[in-house]
């Protein structure tokens, strides 16, 4: 007897959702490449603080207050944990979701896709579709002498910056079939095992344009000292401590060679697989490239 179909026709095929301080210009792109893939109606926009500039930018999406702690205490377990059940509510309603900071987007191939949810549609056996799926993690950077175009309101970000490293933190499970807990930051969740696909990219946004970035994580590094508090600095927010050195040295890199696939490294990611608590959760193995490279020319449009 044939499998029942994945996809429930009572729900929607595909939505998303992030939370968000600030961070105007990220909000605006995550956004409008959401809208474009599933419509805006079916964006979820959790406004950290209420700020009526997010209501602004992402009008016609689902914006949803949510009230900030001037204190940050446990700020990220806090979003992780209101992530993890607001997603699983979602679920009722949505086939797929998607879920994640707002500076991070996932993409496809367009060479095998013409947008997410066309291509989630391949996943229609439920007996081997997966709980969730982890894009391919990339992280744009941005060497000025390398990409020396300013980026533009009317121009795509992968048209002014396509230089990248591999970062097997960023493959997050981020695409979700069924609820989960997430672990702090999204990096993994309870769903086994872990499922790397071959045709989705999470394009993370930390290191792309060195203006920006730059502004952007002295301003991370004086949030930090505020979750501290009367604690040792080194116990709150280690990797925002280290952002802004690492850009530094990474934006003087140069890429090897054009090439989206790498897939040494998505051997070493599942080859070096850590499960832990009890098997509960899994971390892809292979940290991060240590070269820079390129994202081929077909994907200047896609994001």
């Amino acid at each position: 007897m044939a499998a029942r179909p994945i996809m429930d026709p009572t729900k929607v095929a595909c939505g998303a959702m992030t939370m968000v301080y600030k961070d105007y210009f990220f909000l605006q792109r995550w956004v409008d490449h959401y809208g474009k893939q599933f419509g805006r109606q079916h964006l979820y926009v959790l406004s950290h603080g209420g700020d009526p500039e997010h209501t602004r930018i992402a009008e016609g999406a689902n914006i949803i207050r949510i009230p900030r702690d001037p204190s940050m205490w446990r700020m990220e377990r806090r979003r992780w944990s209101i992530n993890s059940q607001f997603s699983a509510g979602m679920l009722r309603y949505y086939n797929w979701f998607i879920v994640g900071d707002v500076d991070e987007v996932v993409i496809v191939d367009p060479d095998v896709a013409p947008d997410i949810g066309t291509y989630l549609a391949r996943y229609d056996d439920p007996r081997t579709a997966p709980k969730s799926i982890c894009p391919f993690g990339i992280e744009l950077v941005h060497n000025p002498e390398e990409e020396p175009e300013p980026l533009a309101d009317d121009a795509t970000i992968l048209s002014r910056r396509r230089v990248f490293r591999a970062n097997a933190n960023y493959a997050k499970p981020c695409i979700l079939r069924a609820e989960t807990g997430f672990s702090v930051g999204g990096h993994a969740n309870t769903h086994q095992p872990r499922v790397l696909d071959p045709h989705l990219y999470l394009i993370h946004l930390r290191f792309f344009d060195h203006a920006m970035v730059t502004e952007r994580l002295a301003g991370r590094k004086e949030m930090r000292s505020i979750m501290a508090g009367d604690r040792p600095l080194d116990d709150v927010g280690k990797a925002w401590g280290k952002d802004l050195e690492t850009f530094e040295r990474l934006s003087t890199g140069r890429a090897v060679r054009e090439d989206a696939d790498l897939p040494e490294f998505r051997k070493k990611m599942i080859e070096g697989q850590q499960h832990l608590h009890d098997g509960k959760i899994t971390f892809f193995g292979g940290g991060r490239t240590k070269e820079l490279y390129r994202l081929p020319p077909r994907f200047a449009d896609v994001f």
